[in-house]
């Protein structure tokens, strides 16, 4: 709220967080039979012909899978901020990036399409009941 930022689809706790949990976690977590890294070429993380690297978790490892799973995100976070930077200021910049506070409070339906996208019907007039629920024993 502070931020401002609004996100009613949470596209950042779906894509954003559990995205970059997925690419760490391979190199957490994944044993040495499922893992292709590094390439045997890769001199720099020490690819030997035949030679792969599990998870950190795995017991026997270089952390090379790690290290490797670790910068991809961190080049993945850096190339969204970079692009999210570049699209949202210039979206600031020309004035489209939010609506009017007037407009917004009002709600967008009203303000931008004139009326409610909801009937009177669909809106609950009174709170709903509470039921007791009963449970049966098996």
């Amino acid at each position: 709220r502070k931020l401002k930022i609004d996100d009613p689809l949470d596209a950042f706790a779906v894509h954003g967080a559990c995205g970059f949990w997925g690419v760490i976690a391979v190199g957490l977590f994944t044993i040495k039979p499922y893992s292709y890294a590094p390439h045997p070429d890769n001199e720099l993380f020490g690819g030997v012909n035949g030679s792969v690297d599990g998870g950190i978790f795995s017991g026997e490892t270089r952390g090379s899978l790690f290290a490797s799973q670790l910068v991809c995100a961190i080049i993945e976070v850096s190339w969204v901020a970079t692009c999210s930077c570049f699209l949202f200021g210039g979206l600031k910049m020309l004035g489209l990036l939010r609506v009017d506070p007037a407009d917004e409070a009002m709600g967008l339906d009203e303000s931008k399409h004139g009326g409610s996208a909801y009937r009177p019907s669909m809106i609950l007039d009174k709170p709903p009941v509470l039921v007791d629920n009963k449970t049966a024993s098996v």
